[in-house]
């Protein structure tokens, strides 16, 4: 990547340091002179949760698209996470998918769908030591952000206030450029407002999905084709799913899900029996030969919520990105992909505002959160569209821009999408475009090709 690194006392601050924080980080140290990672932990040196991100014990997984972006920012990161015990997945041969009474159609040739499956601690250790070697990025641990700070003309941020986590004395660190990325927990809407400027709307979609979470070791001489298994929920009626990845040290990640709040119990038994009651016995054969090795986790913070900062005029130099912007149900694995792609996002803007020979003050932040609401529009309409199919979803605000996808466009749209998946059963090709799609290397207007929608049409009568 060419570097435009600026060599005055320009800072940019992101605020968290987790994968959505890290990589915007690496991106902005191409541009600016400093730059500073703020976070609540002492992020650690090892593959291991922490404290900031409670749902590090759940699974999480990094689409193609998103693998593609990492090795573009961090070259060879691939290869480093495969020695750490990483296992490299072929999509299309070795992702098992249960959806609408059958399996999917896998070929048995390799394709160019690749990614990986670990934990997220694995992950995010991994990214974490390349940034630790970029010599103009520091981490400022154990510190928590808590507003933001104006110039005396009112019309931009010029730092943070922040404070040690343990004590209540704040400081301010003066940056020319903040960057949120702080999750789901993000304060930024607040803060504006605090600040006296106008903080964006929010839609919420909730379907009310739980997780339960346990690690498992693999059997002695365990063989399979697969690396994830998914079991998938299936609106309106069928609320349940299961996810089986494997992951480093011969380790398993099972999770049950349950919709509407039909949540998967936490005990042994209880688990188990959620497991043989999903509408395929893979994932529950699979699990009862295994040696569980962790307790069982539970995780109820999965609703989407998309902060619509596109639509207000943001002051000059805070911008917000990742889940802090659009926190999506995590079944559908979106959310590294769409932290990566939004990076790459954050670059272009940069890039194009120094191309011009705009000065980093000059930046229209309002313009970065309209590319951003481009970039996550079709990762929010996957999950919502789908989610919106159970009868107990609950939408907020009820008439909004997303009005359609509980109305008749969203109910072609699901119809369209079930005869769709049925398809990728016995239809190899459908099954490719599906997961091509779902990886986020081809656009969704794939699926109205003639061709395919003549595919689509034809399920019916199978």
């Amino acid at each position: 990547m060419n570097s435009i690194r600026r060599h005055g006392q320009d800072r940019a601050v992101v605020i968290g340091g987790s994968i959505a924080g890290m990589l915007a980080a690496r991106v902005l140290a191409d541009y600016f002179a400093t730059v500073a990672i703020v976070d609540t932990d002492m992020l650690p040196s090892q593959p291991q949760s922490r404290k900031g991100v409670p749902q590090s014990v759940q699974p999480h997984v990094l689409f193609a698209k998103g693998y593609r972006i990492l090795e573009e920012l961090f070259p060879g990161i691939g290869a480093e996470l495969s020695t750490a015990g990483a296992l490299s997945i072929d999509w299309l041969r070795e992702f098992h998918h249960f959806t609408y009474g059958n399996w999917s159609a896998n070929t048995t040739s390799a394709s160019e769908i690749i990614s990986c499956t670990c934990s997220r601690p694995l992950l995010e250790w991994a990214i974490r030591r390349r940034i630790l070697e970029i010599p103009n990025i520091e981490i400022i641990a154990k510190h928590r952000a808590t507003g933001l700070v104006r110039d005396s003309h009112g019309d931009r941020v010029t730092g943070i206030r922040l404070r040690p986590v343990s004590e209540v004395t704040e400081s301010e660190l003066v940056a020319t450029l903040i960057v949120d990325a702080s999750g789901r927990r993000s304060q930024a809407p607040q803060w504006l407002e605090s600040a006296g400027f106008t903080p964006p709307d929010e839609t919420v979609v909730n379907p009310f999905l739980g997780y339960a979470t346990r690690r498992y070791r693999a059997p002695v001489g365990f063989d399979a084709d697969w690396k994830i298994m998914l079991i998938s929920q299936s609106p309106p009626e069928n609320t349940r799913l299961g996810y089986l990845a494997r992951i480093e040290g011969g380790e398993w990640i099972a999770t049950l899900g349950g919709y509407s709040k039909d949540f998967p119990p936490l005990d042994d038994e209880g688990f188990l029996a959620f497991a043989r009651s999903l509408p395929s016995q893979r994932f529950y054969e699979a699990i009862a030969s295994a040696e569980p090795v962790s307790p069982t986790y539970a995780h109820r913070a999965t609703a989407n919520r998309l902060y619509h900062y596109e639509k207000i005029r943001l002051p000059q130099g805070f911008v917000a990105l990742g889940d802090a912007v659009c926190a999506l149900c995590p079944i559908y694995g979106q959310g590294m992909t769409v932290s990566a792609m939004g990076a790459i996002a954050l670059r272009d803007w940069i890039k194009q505002g120094y191309g011009s020979h705009v000065n980093a003050l000059d930046l229209d932040t309002s313009d970065f959160q309209k590319r951003l609401a481009k970039t996550t529009a079709l990762a929010w309409t996957i999950a919502t569209t789908q989610d919106l199919g159970f009868p107990k979803t609950e939408q907020h605000p009820t008439n909004n821009s997303n009005k359609s996808s509980s109305g008749k466009l969203g109910k072609f749209m699901r119809w369209y999408n079930r005869q769709l998946m049925k398809g990728t059963s016995s239809r190899p090709e459908l099954h490719a475009l599906v997961l091509e799609v779902g990886q986020m290397l081809k656009s969704p207007l794939s699926f109205y090709h003639p061709k395919i929608v003549w595919q689509v049409l034809t399920v019916i009568s199978d």
